[in-house]
């Protein structure tokens, strides 16, 4: 058995779409035994809208690692949850806020602008700072920063998207090398802890290539010619 960890925007999800080769791609993959799961920024809701009926999944780890979710028959389980504390997320927002747009993502699959516009029992997620420039973080105790195209992702500091794959490793029992292919600065966690790491053609960010042993066009050129890669 197989297990690859594919970031989802711009490496499934490009220009706005998934390309019918590669959803046969991961179909076929799966169908052998295999597991294949999304690790990404995104919300679990926010991706499940773009995939259902295209990608089933065994595993999500969405919001860089703060929320995972598992197949069990066809349905998909919450396993895990890393929520922000309100109080000193209250901080980082003050210090950021003034300068960048913000935006709270919570567990209730909704997006407010304040705290105060939270409902009761909702959890939050993460913090969306909308920047193009790499920011200090002055709250390493409490919270991690992960960069993006346009955006730093504020999440709990316990997690990332490669804690999220051992947790998956854990879940599953699974002790060999995963196969991690992802496109941009927040993949970098993952891709550089695996051999087995791949990114794609059209990447040139150093510190992404850096990361990576292999290059690929895109996941159906990755699952094509998997038993080749050593």
């Amino acid at each position: 058995m197989k297990l690859i960890a594919s970031d989802f925007d711009g490496t499934i999800f490009i220009d706005g779409k998934i390309k019918t080769e590669d959803i046969e791609a991961i179909r076929d993959f799966q169908d052998k035994g295999n597991l294949f799961g999304l690790v990404t920024g995104r919300t679990y809701h926010s991706l499940f809208v773009l995939i259902e009926g295209k990608i089933d999944p065994d595993f999500i780890i969405a919001n860089n690692g703060s929320h995972i979710f598992v197949k069990n028959g066809t349905d998909m389980i919450e396993i895990l949850k890393y929520s922000l504390d309100q109080d000193k997320l209250r901080d980082v927002i003050d210090y950021y806020g003034r300068t960048y747009p913000t935006k709270i993502f919570t567990d209730k699959d909704r997006e407010v602008d304040r705290l105060e516009d939270l409902r009761e029992g909702e959890e939050i997620l993460s913090l969306a700072i909308y920047s193009d420039h790499i920011l200090e973080n002055p709250f390493q105790e409490d919270f991690s920063f992960h960069k993006s195209i346009g955006v730093i992702d504020v999440i709990n500091s316990a997690v990332s998207k490669q804690t999220g794959i051992e947790f998956i490793k854990d879940f599953y029992g699974f002790d060999k090398e995963i196969i991690a292919i992802g496109d941009d600065f927040n993949d970098i966690s993952f891709l550089e802890q695996t051999r087995l790491s791949f990114s794609l053609n059209y990447v040139k960010e150093k510190e992404v290539l850096d990361a990576v042993n292999f290059k690929v066009e895109g996941i159906r050129e990755l699952i094509e010619n998997i038993d080749d890669v050593k």
